[in-house]
């Protein structure tokens, strides 16, 4: 027996079909913006300075703390090598040296893409260990909004990353004794532009807002109201 599909029951299939495939492409899509943000922590706790920013698109801006932003790969290298790779991390080369401690535990992710397939954006939370052995150790954490391109490529990049910072405390005192240190632009490594949010860390409160709407209520009462913000 012969079976006939009318048009709009084919119509209906091929929309279904499309669907499916979208929520596929949306999953794989999540899956490689998680490996992608895992991967940058991993980079960032050896200190491998030319591994991480080849995860940046070129045209990238980078806020960390209260350092100002930073644009553009150039300027990146400056950030991570010149900047924060003259800290704890510091070493001639990529990479630390013995006795430097710089874990970066980047967890708690949530990431949505965006309905044009190419960009999203992402919130992660940072928990960090630093220390040079013999000398100083410090905790650290804060939260990680991020925002990412896919490129001609089909690779996907963090165009833009910002993170709060919540506390930066010495590991002998804690967050339960010890201020955190608000921190603030380097005028011998200048940023191409000041910080974007005026915030105190703790033991202050700051909420940085969040990209997406309250997914229960779908409030947006501590959302951002441009989702290209960080």
């Amino acid at each position: 027996m012969t079976t006939t599909i009318t048009e709009e029951a084919m119509q209906a299939l091929l929309a279904r079909i499309d669907a499916l495939e979208r929520r596929v492409q949306t999953a794989e899509d999540t899956e490689a913006i998680n490996k992608l943000t895992r991967a940058y922590g991993y980079y960032l706790d050896k200190a491998l300075w030319d591994e991480a920013l080849d995860l940046f698109t070129d045209d990238c801006s980078i806020e960390i703390s209260a350092l100002g932003v930073y644009i553009g790969k150039k300027q990146a290298a400056v950030l991570f090598k010149e900047l924060l790779g003259k800290g704890p991390a510091k070493s001639d080369e990529n990479g630390l040296l013995w006795g430097q401690l710089y874990n970066h535990l980047i967890v708690q992710g949530i990431v949505n893409i965006d309905q044009d397939g190419r960009n999203a954006s992402g919130r992660w939370r940072c928990f960090m260990q630093i220390a040079e052995f013999g000398k100083s150790a410090v905790w650290g954490e804060g939260p990680y909004e991020m925002r990412y391109r896919k490129g001609e490529d089909g690779i996907w990049r963090i165009r833009k990353l910002h993170f709060y910072r919540t506390y930066h405390t010495p590991f002998d005192e804690g967050w339960a004794k010890a201020k955190s240190p608000a921190g603030g632009v380097r005028a011998h490594l200048p940023p191409d532009l000041p910080p974007s949010v005026a915030y105190e860390p703790w033991p202050a409160v700051f909420v940085p807002p969040f990209h997406y709407a309250n997914p229960g209520s779908g409030s947006r009462r501590y959302a951002r109201e441009d989702s290209e913000q960080v």
